[in-house]
């Protein structure tokens, strides 16, 4: 009986720990973010880039569908960057990607999240900034 008791209350300090600190990302989540972070950082250099992109500000409750439009932004990107960045941009995309398949959790079960053309048009390093703390807030 002793032991039953001791191991529920292991089992309950565990749970209560993990609630209010909440669970550690996943590795595979982690080397995605840094790895979009350090792109970024690089793509951040391009002086080339002038174009107005959607720029989400729903954050933390509407996380996979700002996940979405900042994927689909950036693959507008393409045709505007220097050749040398492209590569820099195609790892950006497929981590993008990658980091929206580990995050199906995060998929909006209602209706509450705007599509991504009712968000507001940033120029280029507005965007870079905004999708940088995005992840940087993920990463948390």
């Amino acid at each position: 009986m002793m032991c039953k008791v001791l191991i529920l209350s292991c089992i309950s300090a565990a749970m209560l720990m993990t609630a209010a600190y909440g669970s550690p990302l996943p590795t595979e989540k982690v080397h995605l973010l840094r790895a979009l972070i350090r792109d970024l950082k690089l793509l951040e250099k391009s002086k080339d880039i002038h174009l107005e992109l959607y720029t989400p500000n729903e954050k933390q409750e509407c996380s996979w569908q700002t996940l979405r439009c900042y994927l689909a932004e950036i693959s507008t990107l393409e045709n505007d960057i220097e050749d040398e960045d492209v590569d820099n941009l195609r790892n950006i995309q497929k981590n993008l990607q990658g980091l929206m398949l580990l995050h199906h959790d995060l998929i909006p079960q209602g209706t509450g999240c705007k599509i991504c053309e009712a968000n507001d048009k940033k120029k280029f390093p507005a965007f870079h900034q905004d999708l940088s703390n995005f992840l940087r807030s993920m990463l948390k």
